[in-house]
């Protein structure tokens, strides 16, 4: 079942791929459980769709490895793994 996801995470890597209407950015990102306990963490499978039309407005801006960025969307839980695919809307 969905639910939504608000979290700073930092960007332990990630690949890219072009479709005809998107830049796909399947990311694998780092978030903490426990401000007090840094080895709390939980690793996020994040898919961002960009699109390649640059007259659609989009609030993704370019990102690299090693960055934290503030990321907002919806996510499945599933064995072992969190899926989180973002409506446009990671910001830095």
């Amino acid at each position: 079942m969905p639910a939504k996801i608000s979290t700073m995470c930092y960007i332990h890597e990630f690949t890219e791929r072009l479709t005809q209407e998107f830049t796909v950015k399947e990311i694998t990102a780092v978030a903490r459980l426990n401000d007090d306990d840094p080895t709390k963490i939980v690793y996020l499978r994040v898919k961002a769709f960009i699109p390649v039309d640059q007259n659609i407005p989009c609030q993704i801006k370019d990102f690299n490895k090693g960055q934290v960025i503030f990321l907002k969307g919806k996510f499945v839980a599933c064995a072992s793994w969190y899926s989180v695919c973002i409506g446009l809307r990671v910001y830095f």
